[in-house]
């Protein structure tokens, strides 16, 4: 069996929201990441991006739990062509965290001899940085401790400053939980888009909600695409239930 997919996949909490990406794409958000760097080195901020997973839907089921029993797959070759990366994992402890520690301490020096460039290009690299395990909290109830990040495969679209408006790449982490709304919202705009060729799957929460989503794709892209094309697409869509049960 393989231990990853061809695709990466986006999962999310509802419907509403991933027929907003069948519409419009999807939406670049901040993200806070708690980043522990050695004994007492951390980073603490909030980067945009938008994440994916490589797990086969036959071992997605604390994915679910996790992130949400809808989304979307799309191609790798998809993914080549926007940047979209796989995540650096470290140990805090390891000689990789003191090194991200140290260029972090170089970027934030007042006397550093570092141009503007090479500040962001430290920054590009820690934001695909994430420790191996950790805390993993979660909307509602989920609270994890010693949780493996790692099992998580996931994947980055990191995008450059011209596509998020040349607004901040990186914010700290008290200033974007005392206004979340606020810095997504200047986002709002930044989409990355697909065409139904990327497409690889289509996963909602209940079989019985195949219909809507069937509905929502034919209301999009019936004057665009052939029937035969349209047919294809509707076959990549399944539904959670059908994949705990039956994978």
């Amino acid at each position: 069996m393989a231990i990853s997919t061809n695709s990466i996949i986006h999962y999310t909490k509802s419907f509403d929201i991933l027929s907003s990406i069948l519409k419009e794409g999807f939406r670049i958000k901040y993200c806070a990441e708690v980043l522990l760097l050695g004994k007492k080195g951390s980073s603490l901020a909030a980067h945009p991006m938008i994440s994916f997973c490589d797990i086969p839907l036959s071992s997605s089921s604390q994915h679910f739990e996790a992130y949400g029993k809808y989304g979307i797959g799309l191609t790798k070759e998809w993914a080549v062509r926007n940047g979209v990366n796989p995540v650096l994992y470290i140990d805090r402890n390891s000689l990789i965290a003191e090194s991200i520690y140290n260029l972090i301490k170089a970027r934030r020096k007042t006397d550093s001899n570092l141009t503007s460039a090479q500040k962001r290009e430290i920054l590009q690299i820690k934001s695909y940085a994430k420790n191996y395990s950790g805390t993993l909290k979660r909307t509602g109830k989920l609270d994890k401790k010693n949780y493996n990040y790692y099992n998580e495969r996931e994947w980055r679209l990191i995008p450059p400053k011209d596509k998020i408006n040349n607004k901040p790449f990186s914010i700290s982490l008290k200033a974007y939980n005392s206004d979340k709304e606020k810095y997504n919202k200047e986002l709002i705009d930044c989409r990355y888009k697909f065409e139904i060729q990327d497409i690889s799957y289509i996963i909602v929460e209940r079989t019985e909600e195949i219909p809507q989503v069937v509905k929502v794709l034919r209301q999009l892209h019936y004057e665009q695409y052939s029937g035969k094309e349209l047919d294809i697409l509707l076959s990549k869509i399944c539904s959670t239930e059908q994949i705990l049960s039956d994978y």
